[in-house]
């Protein structure tokens, strides 16, 4: 249904030039060539040509494929003003569609300028009467930089997607599309071509307004519906990627939409495991849709959390041991659990069924029920032990005695209620302590990214640098023209010793394959006193040697002329080590930067 040729491929992508214009579909191209001062012609010339590099080459560019190819010419254009619309341009780009890039690329684009005008879920959904459910479902990221907020914005949409199309969501669109076509064969869904834009905002229009009609309707007067699925991922968000994929927030954002994408394929509305730990279902029981229901042996007893969305437990299998019943009772009895949530917004004491609901289904008059007691029985043995004392209590027996028990009729276990007491009181003076203030605050951070941005602002004695636009994190990128009239790219990195702060200053050679010319590199090594990095076994890079060196910064009045100093060393020596591996070559920034800002991220981790 979403595959690159369907109508629905562009559904949940997002229109970044139109929201960057304040524009609307149908004026995207007139607002953009308003703001770059160019004749539609030219826009339409300027736009095909920057595409090419974002379109690979096959013979039929698919609808998906040319909003791609028509965005990232857009931001292309944008990102070099040097204004607030070409700040919010250079981060959109950088981060969403620098790896766009195609590495066997087109040599020709068609012109792609129409696909500036499509609607999409994203567009729609912030239109003000659309407010209240974007609110619900896509609501504003929290307060930070632009960068930041961002990369927020758009993990939220790419998860709020992925779940839409692959999740229980998915129902309510499919029965809109079958509703219109009037028919359930899978070869009459809607195909690139078929219609204009006007019944591509129908049909965001349409679902949207399912969408709407569920939010303003009663959980108990309708069923469990997308609305649910989706405002449960908007809710809980920082909750979900903290239990499925905490390296999610500092991915691409094309390998985030890819792994919750894996995580999301092949769902059931039950699922079932045994024998051997199946990740992925654990991962999509830690969401908010299917499986709705969990079955599986001990397997899962230990190990895995799977508190997030379940706050109930059937025990099929009773085990003797209290502990292991706690063990799996604590898969969900957790902090952030379902059953915490709820109960920590409750403006009142809770009852029975807002508690965690933990079962032990048996057959009645027959030996289980007597088993269960016993488990019962049992378990409250084992919270006092591990509260109150450390003795064992006499009389307890691993076995039922079915005569006596039987004779002696069923009784009731209550659960234990009152307040338990610790056997290890804490001392007094235990809880004495003074508040000690953080080495540092946001204010501090902030003046300390400042300091460093400030190095990319002031003209540096004898070196001739281009430097690009900053995105504020941390990572500087520049070009060094040198006297000899070849360039070198580098990298400034903002990293710490201790209470110092210190500049890294990174220079890419190429590749030069280190594991093979080994000798050769480390007699260069020998020979300069740099430091010098070499990759072995560097698959899909732009380099694999580089020249490398860090400085300390003291007083801030002092900073350019140590940088200075820092960049003229690693810029002569990594073009040196250049003209002797790699003589024919003098690359430009734009053949390492994705490297690099890569590079740049792992140092500051």
């Amino acid at each position: 249904m979403f595959a690159e040729g369907t109508a629905y491929s562009t559904f949940f992508e997002d229109n970044y030039a139109m929201v960057l214009l304040g524009a609307r579909p149908g004026g995207v191209a007139d607002a953009l060539a308003k703001v770059l001062g160019l004749e539609a012609r030219s826009l339409s010339l300027e736009i095909r040509r920057r595409a090419a590099k974002y379109i690979g080459r096959a013979k039929r560019l698919q609808r998906a494929d040319r909003m791609e190819a028509a965005q990232a010419a857009a931001l292309e254009l944008l990102k070099e003003r040097q204004d607030a619309l070409g700040e919010h341009a250079r981060i959109i780009w950088h981060e969403r569609f620098e790896t766009s890039i195609r590495k066997a690329s087109a040599s020709e684009a068609p012109d792609v300028t129409d696909a500036l005008e499509q609607a999409t879920f994203f567009t729609e959904i912030r239109r003000p009467d659309r407010e209240a459910l974007r609110a619900a479902l896509w609501p504003e990221p929290r307060p930070g930089s632009e960068r930041k907020r961002f990369r927020e914005q758009q993990q939220r949409s790419q998860v709020l997607a992925t779940v839409a199309r692959l999740g229980h969501s998915l129902i309510d669109l499919y029965v809109l599309t079958v509703q219109r076509l009037g028919s359930l064969e899978q070869r009459t869904l809607e195909a690139e071509g078929d219609e204009g834009d006007a019944l591509d905002r129908r049909r965001i229009d349409e679902y949207l307004d399912v969408l709407e009609r569920q939010r303003v309707t009663p959980l108990g007067e309708r069923g469990w519906a997308a609305f649910d699925e989706l405002s449960q991922i908007a809710r809980h968000f920082d909750l979900i990627l903290d239990v499925n994929a905490p390296e999610a927030r500092d991915m691409p954002l094309v390998e985030t939409a890819r792994y919750f994408g894996s995580i999301l394929r092949q769902q059931q509305p039950v699922g079932g495991m045994f024998g051997q730990v199946n990740r992925t279902l654990v991962q999509q029981f830690r969401m908010p849709g299917y499986p709705f229901v969990l079955v599986t042996t001990d397997l899962l007893q230990e190990g895995e959390d799977l508190h997030t969305f379940c706050s109930a437990v059937h025990h099929y299998g009773i085990a003797w041991t209290p502990s292991s019943m706690e063990q799996r009772v604590g898969r969900i009895d957790r902090v952030r659990s379902q059953s915490d949530r709820r109960l920590s917004g409750l403006p009142a004491i809770p009852n029975g069924g807002d508690l965690l609901q933990v079962h032990y289904p048996h057959l009645e008059d027959t030996v289980e029920v007597l088993q269960v007691q016993r488990v019962l029985e049992r378990m409250n043995t084992f919270l006092r032990l591990m509260h109150e004392g450390l003795s064992v209590p006499k009389g307890d027996h691993r076995r039922v005695d079915v005569g006596r028990e039987m004779v002696e009729g069923r009784r009731t276990i209550e659960a234990i209620r009152g307040r338990l007491q610790s056997a290890f009181p804490i001392p007094g003076w235990a809880l004495q302590g003074g508040t000690r203030t953080l080495a540092t605050d946001a204010g501090t951070a902030a003046g300390v990214l400042a300091r460093f941005e400030r190095l990319s602002g002031v003209e540096y004695t004898g070196l001739s640098i281009e430097w690009e636009p900053s995105l504020r994190n941390g990572i500087l990128l520049g070009t060094v023209r040198l006297s000899t009239g070849r360039i070198q790219p580098f990298g400034l990195l903002l990293k710490s010793d201790g209470e110092m702060l210190l500049v890294r200053c990174v220079s890419p050679v190429g590749l030069v394959d280190p594991g093979s010319t080994m000798q050769a590199v480390e007699e260069s090594a020998r020979l300069r006193h740099v430091r010098i990095g070499a990759i072995v076994g560097r698959d899909e890079a732009s380099y694999d040697l580089t020249v490398e060196e860090d400085v300390l910064l003291a007083h801030p009045e002092h900073d350019v002329s140590r940088v200075a100093i820092l960049l003229r060393r690693v810029a002569d020596q990594a073009d040196s080590l250049e003209q002797i591996h790699l003589p024919s070559l003098d690359q430009p920034l734009d053949a390492f930067e994705a490297d690099l800002k890569q590079e740049g991220g792992a140092n500051r981790a």
